[in-house]
């Protein structure tokens, strides 16, 4: 976002701070009432710095623009991190579109969750795709490594689905098909899927810790097929998650679950491969036939690759947000 923003010829400060909630924000609002402010953005996850943002721009004449993401309360249904954590969420994302002059989120589908489900006026919610940052992700030739690899890199949370990966995998080794599936990460459901792989005995799965930032570009490129998510919860359906902006972005055929989310941006078959949530097999012979037709992955890989140039890049996102601060800000001699 402050790459988009300074693109459209923004001057943006950022008052970013890594302390706990109570001393962070007296020192952020600190260090903003000094300066001269025409908007104020507060990113993710600052669903509790919206209030004070929203007193400082009060003071300041400034409207204050709430990059929401998400819901923080679907977030702590979808983990299963218990009812309490619930309840506050549902809490924290309630005040914190009500204090915002505009709310942003990643998806249509998404914003119409925030409209039904938390009643967030529609007038106040504004999409911005996730996108990729193209100053960090280019293509990259594929380099001379030995047979058909496919990566997945993320979080192991419940929406990713990555069991479906491994079932999937476990699918391709028993049909014969030479494939390595490299997952990359860690997080909640890592142990479970693990366990499964065990109990499945598949061979053709890798395992790899997480990575830094600067080896996601060479991790990609080293890859034939990226995958996205295929958990079949309701919030799955509602994101387009980063993973696959990131692989649009190096110019790799992409397999993700369909979703309406989805549908808002990519088109199975040209510019993805879209299949169903929670589907080993749909997945499994979604690789397969990547595998077998190199012309049909490489078009793939090239349309996607021009949507993320339109669409997705940090100059499509610049355009989108410039738009959304002239609604909010007038226009200055």
């Amino acid at each position: 976002m402050a790459k988009a923003l300074r693109r459209a010829g923004a001057d943006v400060i950022e008052l970013s701070d890594g302390r706990p909630w109570a001393s962070r924000t007296p020192r952020l609002v600190a260090s903003a009432a000094r300066r001269r402010l025409d908007l104020l953005l507060v990113g993710f996850p600052g669903h509790a710095d919206v209030p004070a943002a929203k007193v400082l721009g009060l003071a300041k004449g400034a409207p204050v623009v709430f990059d929401a993401f998400f819901s923080l309360w679907e977030t702590a249904e979808d983990r299963d991190i218990g009812p309490y954590q619930a309840r506050r969420g549902r809490i924290e994302d309630r005040w914190s579109c009500r204090f915002a002059d505009l709310v942003l989120l990643d998806t249509a589908t998404h914003a119409d969750f925030f409209a039904t489900a938390l009643g967030v006026p529609r007038r106040k919610l504004r999409t911005v795709w996730v996108g990729a940052d193209d100053e960090v992700l280019q293509p990259l030739p594929r380099g001379d490594a030995p047979g058909f690899r496919v990566l997945f890199i993320g979080t192991y949370i419940p929406l990713h689905g990555v069991d479906t990966i491994v079932r999937a995998a476990h699918l391709l080794e028993r049909a014969g098909e030479a494939v390595e599936v490299v997952l990359v990460g860690g997080g909640q459901t890592y142990a479970p899927v693990r366990a499964l792989a065990s109990r499945l005995g598949v061979t053709n799965v890798r395992f790899e810790p997480r990575i830094p930032v600067d080896r996601l570009a060479g991790e990609i490129a080293r890859s034939d097929v990226c995958l996205g998510i295929f958990g079949d919860s309701p919030k799955a359906g509602r994101v387009i998650p980063t993973k696959v902006f990131d692989a649009l972005a190096m110019g790799r055929a992409v397999v993700t679950r369909d979703s309406a989310a989805v549908r808002e941006a990519l088109n199975h078959g040209h510019t993805a491969w879209l299949c169903p949530p929670a589907d080993p097999e749909a997945l499994a012979a979604a690789i397969a036939a990547l595998k077998a037709d190199d012309s049909a992955r490489a078009r793939i890989a090239d349309e996607g690759h021009a949507l993320f140039r339109s669409r997705f890049s940090i100059d499509a996102l610049s355009a989108t947000v410039a738009g959304i601060v002239r609604e909010l800000v007038p226009a200055r001699t």
